[in-house]
C-alpha cells in the first residue's frame, strides 16, 4: 500500500511539476495538494502556497505556506519572502509578522515585496466584458484580422452551451495522461481557436493536426495577400515517446487560412523542441516582418522570456532567422509573455516585473530597431491584483485584454478597455489672476479640424482630444496681446488630462524701460558678488525676449583724473559687457557707454566734502532695456509670455531690494542703502514718465511720515515731479499686503502704471 501511495504521489507531483513550469498555476496548486493528502511533504505545500500566490489565492497561499514552515529544517528565505508577499496582498503583513515571531520561523530582516497596492479611489470601471464571446468557460487572447473576423481562445467544447455550468478540476486515478475528448485534467475540453465573424457567428477554427490536443495563442497576419495564423500546440507525444519520465511543452505552428476562417495547412515552426523547452504566444508583426513568441529555451533570463525571429515567405513556407532575446529590459528572472507591438510600443504581460499582483500589462518604447525602453506597468486602469495579459489593439479606440479578475470560477475572460479619455482643460486669466469671462479661444489640430470646447464655468474650457495628435490653442482678445499655443500634443499619451492656464497681458498704454543699477568698489571696476543677482536677471530676461537689447552707462565718482575716471569707467562698462557675454548674450544685443565723473548722481565734485555714502552713489553702472509697444506687437509671436515681462520690473526690484525702503527707528537720515534704492526708483521713474509712486507703510504713522517725507524730498531733489509721488498710512500690514497685491502687479497690464514701495 505504501509503494502504491508513493507512485501515485510521484505521479501526481510530476504532473504538477509540468503544470507550473507552464504557468497553468490554477491546476498545479490543486494538484500539489491531491499529492500532499496522499503523503504530507514540504516540496507539495510550498509549491501549492506558490501556485495559489501566483493565482491570488492569497488566504490560500497563507495557509500551505504555514504547512510548508511545518518542516522546520526545509523552508527557506523565499518561502518567507513569498509569505509576507501574500500577506500584504490581503493587508495581513503585521498579523504575519507575528506569526513568524511567536513561531521563531526566522529571525533574518524581510526584504521589501514586490508588489503595487492598488488604490480604492473606486470610479468608472475601465473594462468592458465582451458578454457576445465569453463563456463560462476560460476565454482569452483575442486577435482580429484585416476583414474584421475576431479569433480568440476557449476551452467551452462543442457541448457547452452558455448555460452549463463549468467542472471544477477533478482528479482520475488511471496512468492515462490525456482523454480522447476532454483535458483529463480539467474535465473540460482541451484549448481551440474559434473565430467570431462579423455577424457574430461564432465558430471552432479547424487546426486538426499530428497529434493535437491544445490549440492557443492566434496571431492572424497578411502577407503578400494571403491570410496566415501562427498559434501555439501541445501535442499528445505518448506514442513517440517510450520513456513515461517526460514533460511536454508547448510548439509553435502557422499555416494559412481562407476567408471562412477554415486552417488550409498547419506547419511546424523550426525551432520546436517539446521535450526541451515551450514556444508560446506568437505575434506577427506585419510592419516589421518579425514574430515574437515567448519561450523557456535554455539562455534567457530566468522562466520564460520574449523572443523575436524576423520571416519572408518563399512559395507556402516562411523563412525565418535565429531568435533574438529582447534582453533585461523586457525580460526578467519570471515569466513575460503576450508579446505585441502597435505604433512604436511594444506591449507585454510578466509576473516578474512590479505589479499589482499575478501577470500584469506592460508597456516599452521602441528605441530602436534591437532596443527597447524600459518596461512600464500600464497601471490599475489596466492591471488588478488577478492575472491580465494578452494586450491587443486595433485602433485608437479598440484595445482587448484578457483576465481572471472576474467570475465564479475564476476563469479568463476577454475584456474591451474602454476609450482613454484624453482631455484639454484650459484657463484664461489676466496677470493679476482674474478670470477672463469672454475670451474667445479657438482650438484645432495641427493641419487639421477646428474642436469643440465644452464650458465648465467662467474662463475654463474643457475638449476631447484624439489620440496621436498635436494641436494649437488661439486666444486674441482686444486689448491684450494675443497668445498662440502649439505645444498641446496627445502622442504617447494613453489617458489623463493635460491642463493649461493662460496669462493674458494687457498692451501697455506707452513704451516701458526695465532699469537696473549696480555699483562699485572705490577705484575698481571688477563686478561685486552681490551685484550678480541683479545682472543674471537682465541675463534671463534677455534670454526669455531676443529682440530686447541692453544699454549700459558706466560711471565714476569725482575723485582722479578726468583722464583715469574716463578709462576706469570704460572698465567698468566693460566688465559688464563681458558678464553678459559669459553667460550667453551676443554682444550685438549691448550697447555700452562710459562717462567718468561726467554725470554725477549727486553733486560730489572734485574739492567739495562728500560723504563715502555720496561717493559711493556716483561708483554705478545704469542698465536699461527698452521695450517699444510698436516693435513690441509688429513680432509678438516671439514672445510666450508677457505677463512676465510686464512684471520683469517687479521681479527685478524685489531681487535688487528695492521694493522697500528698511529705516531703523532712531534713524533722521538716509543712509547707503536706502539711497541706492531711490536712486534706482530715480532711474525707472526717470525712464518711464508715465508711472506714479505710492509710499505705503503700517508703522508709527510719525515714523512713516517722517521717512516716506525724506524719500519724496530726495526724489524731487533728484528731478521727479511731486506730482508722481504719493504717501499712504494703514493701520495694519494687512491692508499694505493687500494694496500691493492689487496695485503692483497691475501697473503694467492695465496701464495705471503705478508703482508701490513698503516703508518698513
Amino acid at each position: 500500500m505504501v509503494a502504491l501511495t508513493a507512485n501515485a504521489q510521484y505521479s501526481l507531483l510530476r504532473y504538477a511539476d509540468q503544470q507550473k513550469t507552464q504557468m497553468n498555476y490554477k491546476v498545479a496548486a490543486e494538484v500539489y495538494e491531491k499529492a500532499y493528502e496522499k503523503r504530507p511533504t514540504y516540496t507539495s505545500a510550498q509549491n501549492a502556497a506558490f501556485c495559489h500566490s501566483k493565482n491570488n489565492e492569497y488566504d490560500l497561499s497563507i495557509e500551505w505556506y504555514k504547512k510548508a514552515f511545518a518542516f522546520s529544517g526545509e523552508y527557506t528565505d523565499e518561502d518567507i519572502t513569498g509569505f509576507l508577499d501574500a500577506a500584504l496582498a490581503i493587508g495581513q503583513r503585521e498579523e504575519i509578522l507575528d506569526y513568524l515571531s511567536e513561531n521563531r520561523i526566522t529571525d533574518k530582516e524581510h526584504k521589501p515585496v514586490n508588489y503595487k497596492p492598488v488604490s480604492k479611489t473606486g470610479g468608472e470601471d475601465p473594462v468592458k466584458y465582451l458578454g457576445d464571446i465569453n463563456s463560462v468557460a476560460a476565454d482569452f487572447i483575442l486577435d482580429k484580422d484585416a476583414n474584421g473576423n475576431r479569433y480568440f481562445v476557449s476551452d467551452r467544447g462543442e457541448k457547452l452551451d452558455d448555460g452549463a455550468r463549468v467542472k471544477k478540476l477533478r482528479f482520475d486515478a488511471k496512468n492515462k495522461m490525456y482523454g480522447e475528448e476532454i483535458y483529463e485534467w480539467t474535465g473540460r475540453d482541451y484549448l481551440k481557436i474559434y473565430r467570431q465573424d462579423a455577424e457574430g457567428n461564432i465558430h471552432a477554427v479547424n487546426t486538426k493536426g499530428s497529434g493535437f490536443m491544445h490549440v492557443s495563442d492566434p496571431s492572424v497576419v497578411t502577407v503578400e495577400g494571403v491570410d496566415y495564423m501562427f498559434f501555439s500546440v501541445t501535442r499528445d507525444l505518448k506514442d513517440e515517446v517510450k520513456s513515461r519520465d517526460f514533460e511536454i511543452q508547448p510548439e509553435l505552428y502557422y499555416g494559412a487560412i481562407n476567408k471562412d476562417g477554415r486552417l488550409l495547412f498547419a506547419q511546424p515552426f523550426p525551432r520546436n523542441s517539446p521535450l526541451k523547452y515551450g514556444l508560446i504566444t506568437p505575434f506577427a508583426d506585419q510592419e516589421t516582418s518579425r514574430l515574437y513568441f515567448a519561450s523557456n529555451m535554455e539562455g534567457g533570463y530566468g522562466g520564460y522570456d520574449i523572443y523575436y525571429v524576423t520571416y519572408y515567405k518563399e512559395g507556402d513556407r516562411f523563412i525565418f532567422s535565429a531568435p533574438a532575446n529582447l534582453g533585461e529590459r523586457i525580460n526578467s528572472k519570471s515569466n513575460e509573455r503576450d508579446p505585441f507591438a502597435y505604433k512604436g510600443k511594444f506591449y507585454f504581460a510578466s509576473d516578474g516585473h512590479s505589479g499589482y499582483g499575478g501577470l500584469d500589462i506592460f508597456s516599452a518604447r521602441s528605441l530602436t530597431g534591437e532596443v527597447f525602453g524600459q518596461a512600464v506597468n500600464m497601471g490599475e486602469k489596466v492591471n488588478s491584483v488577478s492575472d491580465d495579459f494578452a494586450y491587443r489593439q486595433y485602433g485608437d479606440e479598440e484595445i482587448y485584454i484578457s483576465s481572471n479578475r472576474k467570475g465564479e470560477e475564476g476563469l479568463d475572460d476577454i475584456y474591451q478597455l474602454l476609450p482613454a479619455r484624453r482631455k484639454l482643460l484650459a484657463k484664461v486669466m489676466d496677470c493679476d489672476g482674474n478670470v477672463l469671462e469672454n475670451a474667445p479661444v479657438v482650438l484645432h489640430q495641427i493641419d487639421g479640424d477646428s474642436v469643440e470646447w465644452k464650458r465648465k464655468e467662467e474662463g475654463t474650457f474643457l475638449a476631447d482630444l484624439s489620440a496621436e495628435q498635436n494641436y494649437e490653442i488661439k486666444i486674441d482678445l482686444e486689448g491684450y496681446f494675443p497668445v498662440y499655443d502649439k505645444s498641446i500634443s496627445s502622442v504617447g499619451l494613453d489617458s489623463g488630462t493635460i491642463k493649461r492656464t493662460y496669462y493674458l497681458a494687457k498692451i501697455p498704454a506707452a513704451d516701458i524701460a526695465i532699469t537696473e543699477i549696480i555699483y562699485y568698489d572705490l577705484d575698481r571696476s571688477l563686478i561685486r558678488r552681490t551685484e550678480h543677482d541683479i545682472l543674471d536677471d537682465v541675463v534671463e530676461v534677455m534670454k526669455m525676449y531676443p529682440r530686447l537689447s541692453l544699454d549700459v552707462s558706466s560711471h565714476t565718482d569725482s575723485r582722479a583724473t578726468d583722464r583715469y575716471n574716463q578709462r576706469l569707467s570704460k572698465s567698468r562698462a566693460k566688465s559688464v559687457e563681458d558678464y553678459m557675454v559669459g553667460k550667453g548674450i551676443p554682444k550685438e544685443r549691448i550697447n555700452v557707454n562710459w562717462f567718468g565723473e561726467g554725470r554725477l548722481a549727486v553733486d560730489c565734485p572734485d574739492g567739495k566734502d562728500c560723504s563715502e555714502d555720496q561717493h559711493q552713489l556716483n561708483r554705478r553702472s545704469e542698465l536699461v532695456l527698452k521695450v517699444a509697444v510698436d516693435d513690441w506687437l509688429a513680432n509678438h509671436k516671439e514672445y510666450k509670455d508677457y505677463c512676465s515681462l510686464t512684471s520683469s520690473l517687479d521681479e527685478l526690484l524685489k531681487k535688487a531690494e528695492a521694493d522697500k525702503l528698511d529705516f531703523e527707528p532712531e534713524e533722521d537720515a538716509l543712509g547707503g542703502e536706502q539711497l541706492m534704492t531711490l536712486e534706482r526708483l530715480k532711474l525707472f521713474l526717470q525712464m518711464n514718465p508715465k508711472v506714479v509712486l505710492r509710499f505705503l507703510g503700517a508703522s508709527d504713522q510719525a515714523v512713516f511720515e517722517k521717512w516716506a517725507s525724506m524719500s519724496v524730498d530726495y526724489l524731487t531733489g533728484r528731478g521727479i515731479s511731486s506730482k508722481r509721488l504719493s504717501k499712504e498710512w494703514f493701520e495694519n500690514v494687512e491692508e499694505v499686503q493687500g494694496t500691493k497685491h492689487q496695485s503692483r502687479m497691475a501697473s503694467f497690464d492695465t496701464g495705471l502704471q503705478e508703482i508701490i514701495i513698503e516703508i518698513k
